[in-house]
């Protein structure tokens, strides 16, 4: 029943901050970590310069951790992202998807 109803608010686009297993992800714990492990990359100033790097900022929480674990289990293969999350628990990984599903999306087009 819980896995039905996690998916039911992915299927919806609503916040899936509180995953099947009943963790809370926190966004202060997020925060710390996107901004030691994930700036580099995606941070405003080197999205505007190099568009391989995608905006997190703004994205579904839902869509975010899907991407983070595919990386994770080699669903989806980027050397770079799998060496980024490979340490990361799956508690982390949500952390850092709300962060990030949290932020504002910045204008990127007015540099």
């Amino acid at each position: 029943m819980k896995a039905f109803i996690v998916s039911l608010l992915v299927l919806c686009g609503l916040s899936t901050a509180v995953y099947a297993e009943g963790y809370q992800a926190d966004i202060e714990r997020g925060q710390v970590l996107a901004t030691a492990q994930c700036e580099s990359c995606h941070g405003n100033v080197v999205i505007t310069m190099a568009k391989q790097f995608p905006n997190l900022k703004g994205q579904k929480i839902a869509y975010l951790n899907k991407q983070l674990v595919d990386f994770k289990t080699g669903l989806r293969v980027d050397p770079l992202m799998q060496a980024q999350v490979s340490a990361l628990s799956s508690d982390q990984l949500q952390d850092v998807a709300l962060f990030y599903s949290q932020q504002v999306t910045p204008n990127l087009s007015a540099n």
